[in-house]
């Protein structure tokens, strides 16, 4: 759908586009799931995200795209070992196409 056939103002606008980059960024967290358990050969159903070094459960507020791995300064909120740049950058890659797909899909 178009955003002209939308009547988007400018609020309900910056609203889709947050929740398209949202979505993004957790299909990004997913693909990040799927990178690191399917080489391993584990579940990437369970158990829910933990830390790879100690393997405590990661808590709901810690696990958004992006922005949990901001709260935490890059390191697991349990051990304090480091977690890698590279979950945050393919959540963040992933949101982004995602916006950018939305923008040449007419929602502009």
């Amino acid at each position: 759908m178009l955003a002209s056939s939308l009547n988007l103002n400018d609020a309900q606008w910056w609203l889709v586009m947050v929740f398209v980059a949202f979505l993004g960024g957790c299909v990004g967290s997913f693909l990040n799931v799927v990178m690191y358990r399917l080489p391993r050969g584990e579940s990437i159903v369970w158990p829910g995200s933990h830390c790879p070094k100690c393997q405590h459960a990661i808590r709901p507020w810690h696990n958004l795209p992006v922005l949990g791995w901001l709260m935490l300064r890059g390191k697991c909120y349990d051990c304090k070992e480091p977690i890698s740049p590279k979950y945050p950058l393919v959540e963040f890659v992933t949101a982004a196409v995602f916006v950018l797909v939305a923008l040449a899909m007419g929602m502009s």
